[in-house]
């Protein structure tokens, strides 16, 4: 899941014959050298400016965000929640969709002039302050009340904590504490892969990235066949979707031609099937079936190119607009807490109210956390780095 809140202009300048079309435009030469290696080196050649919000990056934060939380719900009102999630696979689907969003996101956050310092700092404080505060109302929630959502606290043992806190708890055998976290591990990789691409291939690293990923990511499906054993194979996906986020930054800012980016899509789409055919299909997972896993990563990056890609849509009042941009800006505690609003809504009405008591405390709790946690620790992560340099 993305939790970042870019800045960019709002003009969208799209140079090259194709924006009368309103699609990608053409790829146009940069006007300086290749930037090297090291601390100093673009993230972009041609960054778009910081000054506005993109709106229709905002509305897509809220679609996934909005349909993990349809799934939490409906999962539990009968017979059409499981239909829904037999069908749509809404979950998996919004949890795709952020990590395009983040993909799309990171080389515009990182700034023209990547200091690597700088984009470390930024990103834990961009996450944490928000993952600390979750995991303390977890701890108050489960220690202070005998909700039955909390009960899973009173039993966790200290390993069970450092690990949740560290979100390496589905990897060092942990009981998880916070089940959606389990994003944040991939998302922090993601920062990693991010920037040691930049430092080692320069500001056009995902050129090489784009090639590496499909071939990486079918070795492992051949690695799980030949060893008999289901391997986390659409977790590994989530970062090559990210990458495919990045080409389309670049395609957005005229460095990538839309024949390419059309190609590199259809890689993906066809790569990530055979693994989830593989990992949902030919193995079992105990929650996702293959009709599952399928869908949303088909949907997911096709809904991501179409909105990112035709002026038309980009630009309608359906995609930029000040409420699904203001909901989308509240995203990332909207899929971080929402689990505590629906412990809180089993305990407190009746199941005829669940849906929506589960809608209005998200709600609350979203904007208290954007508000109260998600900006300061943003303000703090800057401050320290003011104070560094």
């Amino acid at each position: 899941m993305s939790p970042d809140q870019p800045l960019v202009s709002s003009a969208e300048p799209f140079p090259g014959r194709l924006e009368e079309a309103g699609i990608f435009p053409l790829p146009t030469p940069p006007a300086t050298a290749e930037a090297g290696t090291g601390a100093g080196a673009d993230a972009t050649s041609r960054p778009v400016a910081a000054a506005a919000r993109v709106a229709f990056l905002d509305t897509l934060r809220f679609i996934a965000a909005g349909a993990v939380l349809f799934q939490h719900v409906v999962e539990k009102t009968g017979k059409f929640g499981q239909w829904a999630v037999a069908m749509l696979s809404p979950g998996v689907f919004g949890v795709v969709l952020f990590f395009v969003v983040s993909g799309f996101v990171i080389p515009m956050a990182a700034g023209r002039r990547f200091d690597l310092k700088t984009f470390v700092i930024r990103r834990v404080f961009r996450i944490y302050p928000l993952v600390l505060v979750a995991f303390a109302l977890m701890a108050l929630l489960g220690y202070g009340t005998n909700l039955a959502d909390f009960s899973a606290v009173k039993s966790a043992t200290l390993h069970d904590w450092l690990a949740n806190l560290l979100l390496a708890q589905d990897y060092l055998g942990a009981t998880p504490l916070l089940g959606v976290t389990w994003t944040l591990s991939i998302e922090f990789a993601w920062y990693a892969i991010f920037a040691l691409g930049l430092l080692t291939f320069g500001r056009r690293f995902d050129d090489r990235l784009v090639v590496i990923a499909p071939l990486v990511q079918l070795a492992l499906v051949v690695v799980s066949l030949l060893l008999g054993h289901r391997l986390p194979l659409a977790r590994i996906g989530m970062i090559y979707v990210a990458i495919l986020g990045c080409r389309a930054f670049h395609a957005q800012n005229g460095q990538l031609g839309l024949r390419r980016l059309c190609i590199d899509t259809g890689v993906f789409i066809v790569t990530m099937a055979i693994s989830n055919i593989v990992s949902f299909g030919y193995y079992r997972h105990p929650n996702i079936t293959m009709n599952e896993a399928l869908f949303p990563w088909l949907a997911a990056p096709i809904l991501f190119m179409l909105v990112a890609g035709i002026a038309r849509v980009r630009q309608s009042p359906l995609v930029t607009n000040r409420v699904t941009g203001w909901l989308g800006s509240i995203s990332f505690s909207t899929y971080l807490l929402h689990p505590l609003a629906m412990g809180l809504a089993s305990a407190l009405v009746p199941s005829s109210l669940f849906s929506a008591t589960c809608v209005l405390l998200t709600l609350v709790l979203s904007v208290a956390g954007y508000r109260w946690v998600e900006l300061p620790g943003q303000a703090l992560g800057k401050r320290v780095v003011a104070r560094l340099k």
